[in-house]
């Protein structure tokens, strides 16, 4: 056997190993789903996770409150502001059904479609006890940021309809305080511990929870390809499958 030959059997050989590797291995439905969560969702904004997407509309939400408390500002002014927190928070009524397609994805919207795929991740056949176990904790913790925004909103409105600029600059305090409570949640007991008790979570204590969760996961969760998260569907018996676009149109089922 001469070096050619050697050198070509060698090449051949990596070819194949390269080959092996670069097929994507389908991943677990409940994976999929976690996916859905942190990497990828086919309507947020960009294509973000659902969880990506809630921590930035809420990181815009806190800095528009936080615009509108500028000394110099105007009543008009607080108000373009205070609408822009509204926005971010609580996009629009449609607000519970996070598979539309054109849904605006506020903080309540982006979180309330995370806890229903956290919700399929642990109710999906191939499910860990690990992710079983963590839904109901991560559910009643994620309720309090819901709870929060539907607080903003109101205290919002009551900004936007009123006409003393006292009374909207003394309002727009509180709404720095709620919308910075939903980045980086708030020591209720002042025990300078936040997290200690459910009341004080905000999505920094939230996305300590899913990590944690993540990481407790036996075999390890891995990135879920892109093909994989954005073809997902659910058949009407309830089960879950990948479809590719190219089988065409199907009312029978739905992606998510």
């Amino acid at each position: 056997m001469n070096i050619q030959t050697v050198k070509l059997m060698a090449f051949a050989l990596a070819f194949l190993l390269c080959l092996g590797g670069c097929v994507s291995q389908q991943p677990s439905i409940t994976h999929t789903h976690i996916g859905h969560v942190m990497t990828g969702w086919a309507n947020t904004p960009d294509k973000r996770g659902l969880f990506v997407t809630a921590e930035k509309a809420a990181k815009d939400a806190q800095q528009a409150a936080v615009s509108a408390t500028g000394k110099d500002n105007s009543l008009v002014s607080i108000k373009i502001d205070v609408a822009r927190v509204i926005v971010g928070t609580n996009s629009d009524s449609t607000k519970n059904d996070s598979n539309k397609t054109d849904l605006k994805y506020g903080v309540y919207n982006a979180l309330n479609g995370t806890v229903n795929h956290v919700t399929y991740a642990a109710t999906s056949p191939d499910a860990s006890e690990n992710i079983k176990n963590s839904i109901k904790t991560f559910s009643t913790h994620a309720q309090v940021v819901l709870n929060r925004c539907d607080l903003i909103q109101a205290l919002g409105e009551e900004i936007l309809i009123t006409s003393s600029i006292d009374e909207a600059k003394l309002l727009v305090g509180e709404l720095v305080k709620l919308t910075d409570a939903n980045v980086n949640g708030e020591d209720i007991d002042g025990d300078s511990v936040i997290g200690t008790i459910p009341a004080e979570y905000g999505l920094k204590q939230l996305r300590t929870q899913l990590q944690a969760m993540i990481d407790r996961e036996i075999p390890p969760y891995r990135t879920v390809d892109t093909w994989y998260l954005f073809h997902l569907v659910r058949l009407p018996n309830g089960d879950w499958t990948f479809r590719s676009s190219s089988d065409g149109d199907n009312n029978d089922y739905t992606y998510y």
